[in-house]
C-alpha cells in the first residue's frame, strides 16, 4: 500500500533536487568561463603571420588574452591563460597557426611571451575590477602597460635563442605598433560594452 506521507513529500524533493541542480549549475560556471576562455585564446593563435627577420610571428593571441583579462577579471582570466598553456603542453593544436609541439614548443624562442600571457591576463582584469568607470585613455594606459610586460618577459626568454643584444629589436620594438593598435581595439570595445550595460 503507498505511503500517503512519501506522495506528499515527492514535490518538495523535486524541487530540492531542482535546486540542487541550478546551484550546481551556477559553481560550475567559472569552470565553464574558464575553458571556454583558454579555447577563445587558442582560436586567436589560429590567425598567424611568420616575420622572416625573427623567430617570433604576429598573432592575435594578444587580443584574446587581453579581452579574457577584461572580462573575467584578474583571477579568472589568469586561470583561462594557464588552461590555455595547458592544452599547449599536452599536445593540442592550440600554439600558434595549430601548432602542436607541446611543452617543447613552450620552451622554444616563443615561450616566454605565452607564460607572460597569464601575467598580462591577471594585470588587465585587477585594474578593471578597480576602475570599473575608467575613461578610454586609461584603459589604453593599462593595455599598454600589460603588453610592455608582456613584450619585455618574452623578449627576455628570447635571450636565450638569438643573445642579449638582439632580443628587443627582434622580440620587442617590431611589435610594438602592432600590439598598440590591438589595444586600442580592446580598450574601444570594452568602453562601448559598458556603457551598453
Amino acid at each position: 500500500m503507498l505511503d500517503k506521507s512519501l506522495v506528499k513529500k515527492k514535490p518538495f524533493e523535486t524541487i530540492s533536487s531542482f535546486g540542487q541542480t541550478i546551484a550546481s549549475a551556477v559553481k560550475s560556471l567559472p569552470i565553464l568561463q574558464v575553458i571556454l576562455a583558454s579555447c577563445f585564446i587558442a582560436l586567436c593563435a589560429q590567425i598567424k603571420i611568420p616575420l622572416y627577420f625573427t623567430p617570433v610571428p604576429f598573432t592575435v593571441q594578444s587580443i584574446g588574452v587581453m579581452l579574457v583579462g577584461s572580462v573575467l577579471g584578474s583571477r579568472k582570466g589568469a586561470l583561462a591563460a594557464l588552461a590555455y598553456l595547458t592544452q599547449g603542453a599536452l599536445g593540442l593544436p592550440v600554439w600558434s597557426g595549430g601548432a602542436s609541439g607541446g611543452l617543447a614548443y613552450l620552451m622554444g624562442p616563443t615561450g616566454g611571451y605565452l607564460m607572460a600571457y597569464v601575467v598580462q591576463a591577471y594585470m588587465i582584469g585587477f585594474f578593471v575590477e578597480r576602475y570599473t568607470r575608467a575613461n578610454l585613455f586609461k584603459i589604453m594606459g593599462v593595455l599598454v602597460l600589460s603588453i610592455c610586460v608582456q613584450l619585455s618577459i618574452g623578449s627576455l626568454w628570447l635571450a636565450q635563442f638569438v643573445g642579449l643584444e638582439r632580443c628587443f629589436t627582434l622580440g620587442c620594438f617590431p611589435f610594438i605598433l602592432g600590439d598598440a593598435a590591438k589595444a586600442f581595439l580592446v580598450a574601444t570595445s570594452i568602453r562601448f560594452f559598458r556603457k551598453k550595460s
